[in-house]
């Protein structure tokens, strides 16, 4: 018994630490993500990310090794999040088609109106995350699916994934660069390629427009990223 004040003391200072240092990793990741937003992969260094988290280069490799260490951190952290943004907006009682309509929607629209996370992924393309990763993990059967109840052509789903991948990253630049674009236009022609005739290729990306996007908790890296991003700019 005579212990157990000891134990609760060293118990409460292990949860600080951790604390701490969870604290200090998400300022690190904050930072990567505004800095390689701001200057693109090869004009960010290591001085940039530290500077803008306010902590030391010694503090940044208790975290990462390398730059791209701390890129890789931060890619996976706010997809993660934009992951369950589009996952928790997606009817899966919908049609394949529809799904994926829905979803290529909802994800160029969260950049949109985002602009930290339309910089992040404009600017590092592949390296980003692009809505290809987030169609694999939120739905990864999709395309498989799909071609098994015959409502696509049986197209490898590598390449699908790769055209969705570089077609959304060219639409977030024009975004980004002010130019007007045709989403609707988009998300037909990716079905098309995917085995849909024009007509309905055109009728679904109409009907899959989001009448809202999913609430972005004011916590979230997307958010407060987001808001320290307009804050500096």
């Amino acid at each position: 018994m005579s212990d157990r004040p000891e134990q609760q003391k060293e118990d409460h200072r292990t949860r600080v630490g951790q604390e701490r240092r969870q604290k200090t990793l998400d300022r690190l990741i904050e930072a990567a993500i505004l800095v390689f937003a701001e200057r693109g992969l090869n004009g960010t260094v290591i001085d940039h990310v530290v500077s803008r988290a306010g902590v030391s280069r010694g503090t940044f490799y208790n975290y990462f090794d390398t730059i791209e260490d701390a890129l890789e951190t931060a890619r996976i952290a706010l997809g993660r999040e934009v992951v369950l943004l589009v996952k928790d907006s997606v009817d899966l009682s919908q049609p394949p088609a529809e799904r994926i309509a829905h979803g290529i929607h909802v994800f160029i629209e969260i950049a949109r109106r985002n602009t930290l996370f339309l910089e992040f992924t404009a600017r590092l393309g592949r390296r980003s995350f692009s809505f290809a990763a987030v169609l694999c993990e939120t739905g990864p059967r999709f395309i498989s699916d799909g071609i098994a109840c015959g409502a696509f052509q049986d197209v490898p789903e590598s390449l699908i994934f790769d055209m969705l991948e570089v077609g959304t990253i060219a639409i977030l630049r024009r975004i980004m660069a002010g130019e007007a674009v045709d989403v609707e236009a988009f998300v037909a022609a990716m079905l098309r390629i995917l085995g849909l005739d024009f007509e309905s290729s055109v009728t679904v990306a109409k009907q899959a427009v989001p009448q809202s996007l999913p609430d972005i908790p004011e916590d979230s890296l997307l958010a407060r990223g987001n808001a320290a991003w307009l804050s500096s700019h």
